[in-house]
């Protein structure tokens, strides 16, 4: 391959393709990418909040938390309420506590403890729980203490509800599939988050950021299940899973945009679960020596960058049917993991603690608080192991 810039990394594209039996980068094609995103490439926060000229929804996704997202994601507040928008769903927060969010965002002085309170459930769920997506709520409370008093204030919906504990046992492997047939009483998430998002939004006329995971995001693209990541909560429908924003395009169509961050996509082959987006050639066009600048983000739905296919990733395909938009906020080897919040789980919470983990280990009676602060630590530190998963 003839291509220069980033040795280590376009090395590792090359290794990538070569165990995955396809053929070497094609400088040519490269080329064209690397043009189109030099030449069309915008600034990420005035990409976004431009979409909303033609879109009423625009999801951005990413599955991976970051230091560098939750930094991004924040500075989307502002710029998206000059563009009209004052709603923000999050996938991160039940509806049980929206009262909470409510409170908080209209309050005069931010309340960080109820912040931690409103994401306390989701967030011990997953173990996410960091200072970088907390502030976004600081971000949505700042522009609302700064609007005039005839514009609508900005409010926070929360997206997902919470799990029906009591219809399991003590001792249940919360992480297995058949536990959750019990704990989702209202059904999917998927589906109940596309519900308030209709209701609360599409049907009042109102224009929303959405952030979610990147399985939740995708609009026209219904992928194919994977066998680990979707073994629970997860809603498929003649062999595709059908995630919030599938739901929403089905009713909606492209009034609904996806923006994905640049990330590694779930895989579910012999060589692991992660791959590379777009078989590599976008990391490449990043490596090369003429790489666009970035931050950057730019279309993927049309032209070279558009055909490029996806055929590593379990959602297959080209990438145009992933997203409408992309968006590079940094290199691979860049990626710092988000800041934990610490001492989300204490003394006076750790019963309920115990009692809304998923992890069958935290569950036990004689779990520690610190094993909660590990267990929150080993997912911000997985965001800089995630790109080392690619093989």
């Amino acid at each position: 391959m003839t291509v220069h810039g980033d040795d280590a990394m376009l090395e590792t594209i090359e290794h990538f393709r070569e165990r995955r039996r396809l053929s070497s980068i094609d400088p040519g094609h490269l080329d064209l990418v690397i043009d189109e995103i030099s030449l069309a490439g915008r600034e990420p926060v005035d990409y976004v909040s431009d979409l909303f000229s033609h879109h009423e929804i625009v999801f951005v996704g990413h599955n991976v938390p970051s230091r560098k997202t939750g930094l991004f994601l924040q500075e989307l507040i502002p710029a998206v309420n000059t563009a009209g928008v004052n709603l923000l769903g999050i996938e991160w927060a039940c509806m049980d506590d929206q009262s909470l969010l409510d409170e908080l965002v209209n309050a005069d002085q931010f309340d960080e403890g109820i912040a931690r309170s409103a994401l306390f459930r989701w967030g011990l769920r997953y173990h996410f729980a960091f200072v970088e997506y907390l502030d976004i709520l600081r971000a949505v409370w700042a522009v609302n203490r700064t609007r005039v008093p005839s514009s609508p204030p900005f409010r926070i919906v929360a997206l997902d509800y919470d799990i029906d504990i009591d219809a399991v046992t003590a001792s249940a492997d919360l992480l297995s599939p058949y536990a959750w047939e019990h704990l989702r009483p209202r059904g999917p998430a998927s589906r109940h988050m596309a519900d308030v998002l209709l209701k609360e939004f599409v049907g009042h006329g109102h224009k929303a950021l959405v952030l979610t995971k990147t399985g939740n995001a995708l609009t026209r693209m219904r992928r194919r299940p994977h066998t680990t990541m979707d073994q629970i909560d997860t809603e498929v429908v003649d062999g595709r899973v059908v995630g919030c924003g599938n739901h929403v395009y089905s009713a909606i169509a492209d009034q609904a945009a996806t923006v994905l961050l640049h990330q590694p996509l779930t895989a579910d082959g012999e060589h692991g679960l992660f791959t590379l987006p777009a078989d590599g050639y976008l990391d490449a066009a990043f490596a090369h020596t003429n790489n666009p600048h970035f931050p950057v983000a730019f279309d993927v739905n049309s032209g070279p960058i558009g055909r490029l296919p996806c055929s590593t990733s379990i959602d297959n395909g080209d990438i145009s049917q992933l997203a409408h938009g992309w968006i590079f906020l940094e290199r691979p080897k860049d990626v710092r993991g988000p800041t934990p919040l610490q001492g989300l789980v204490d003394e006076t919470n750790i019963d309920e603690a115990r009692r809304w983990s998923l992890d069958p280990q935290l569950r036990q009676p004689d779990s520690t608080t610190r094993d909660f602060d590990i267990a929150i630590k080993n997912t911000a530190a997985a965001a800089e192991l995630s790109w080392t998963q690619i093989v």
